[in-house]
């Protein structure tokens, strides 16, 4: 799956979860929140569609038991969440 198909992939699987999803510019990298009771991912369309796909596979890390998600979907979502998981242990266990 190429990495366009594997974002429209995740769009439509967070949309199926209520999720709205935002591409804006500014200062910051994006992320998931609630605002209002509505949820929503932000996107910096300033960044590279690697960085948009790192972020949406985060945020379904957290509902991967709630929705089928294809195979290779979910083995992109697992990649990423091992390539986060040491830099959270290093913030957490920083002196």
């Amino acid at each position: 799956m190429k990495d366009k198909q594997l974002f429209e992939e995740m769009v439509n699987i967070l949309k199926s979860l209520g999720y709205k999803i935002r591409k804006d510019s500014g200062s910051f990298g994006g992320g998931a929140c609630v605002l209002q009771d509505e949820k929503i991912v932000v996107l910096n369309r300033n960044l590279p569609l690697e960085v948009h796909l790192s972020i949406l596979a985060n945020v379904l890390s957290n509902h991967q038991s709630e929705i089928f998600i294809q195979p290779r979907v979910r083995d992109f979502i697992e990649q990423e969440r091992q390539k986060v998981s040491p830099l959270i242990e290093i913030i957490i266990n920083k002196p």
